[in-house]
């Protein structure tokens, strides 16, 4: 009876809890302090899954990286969590990648919208216009990259994009006029997008004024302003002319590190605000102060 009854208490055991063993990844996230704030995006988005130890390669933001673009603690806190996710999976590359020299290489993103790298001839890599800083590291299977800046997912659309920024409002309704942003989806372009005060300045004074002008002369205006290829602003740094779809190009330079760019009929040159923003997957977005001028026929 002793036998069975000690049998008997035997198969009532709970046993013993499985014990899921920490990913290199996962340990990396958790313990290095300058990717505490990375880690709590992951979490806001509910995406713990993805510090697995799978063959990819994840770009992460560093602390002073997120706090430049404007990110905290707590702002991470009450973003909505499909906001955080879109970003997480646009940094996570569903393979093991080293960018390619002097030319950007779109790389498949678990968001579904391709991310560009590149390595250039001083050995840097650059992701969406933006460095890598630091050592790469091999975390298991798993390819790190630290970022100097998160990368802004992309924008389903060109319209879209103008929809959630309301500093373009003028150029959108250019290109309610003019019908282009299909052409510009068509092909590999950059677009420099004047904002609503750069509009005003040029004498269109609202809306309506933009509803007035002569169709023909915005097409040429949003010609202009496209430039025919993918042009990051670490591209940008190396040339000194573009080419557009109006046909005539533009002059890049630069002032105490910032891009300016210069039309046919601009005495002032246009200064960089924010870019590498891409709408769609091949539309790259620079916002400027000014519109540029094309040449007069």
């Amino acid at each position: 009876m002793l036998l069975i009854f000690c049998w008997l208490a035997s198969c009532n055991k709970t046993p013993a809890p499985v014990k899921n063993p920490i990913t290199p990844l996962q340990f990396l996230i958790n313990t290095d302090t300058s990717f505490s704030i990375f880690h709590r995006m992951i979490l806001q988005a509910n995406e713990a899954g993805l510090v697995s130890n799978d063959s990819v390669t994840f770009l992460i933001p560093t602390n002073a990286a997120f706090r430049s673009a404007g990110y905290n603690e707590g702002s991470i806190d009450t973003l909505p969590s499909s906001t955080a996710d879109r970003l997480i999976r646009y940094h996570y590359i569903s393979s093991r990648v080293v960018p390619g020299g002097n030319t950007y290489t779109g790389y498949p993103t678990l968001l579904g919208y391709p991310i560009y790298g590149m390595t250039d001839g001083a050995h840097q890599i650059w992701f969406n216009g933006t460095p890598v800083t630091g050592d790469t590291a091999n975390v298991g299977n798993v390819l790190v990259y630290r970022l100097s800046a998160p990368l802004q997912p992309p924008a389903d659309s060109l319209n879209i994009l103008f929809a959630q920024d309301s500093t373009l409002s003028f150029l959108a309704e250019v290109f309610l006029r003019t019908n282009l942003d299909s052409v510009l989806f068509s092909g590999n372009y950059t677009l420099l997008a004047p904002v609503n005060s750069a509009f005003i300045a040029a004498g269109y004074d609202s809306l309506g004024a933009i509803d007035a002008a002569d169709s023909a002369t915005l097409v040429q205006l949003v010609k202009y302003h496209t430039l025919t290829g993918d042009y990051f602003t670490n591209i940008l740094m190396g040339v000194s002319t573009v080419p557009t779809l109006q046909g005539s190009p533009v002059t890049v330079s630069s002032q105490n590190g910032i891009l300016q760019f210069s039309g046919a009929n601009n005495p002032v040159p246009a200064n960089w605000l924010s870019g590498n923003q891409l709408a769609g997957s091949t539309l790259i977005v620079h916002r400027i102060d000014q519109v540029l001028a094309p040449p007069t026929p």
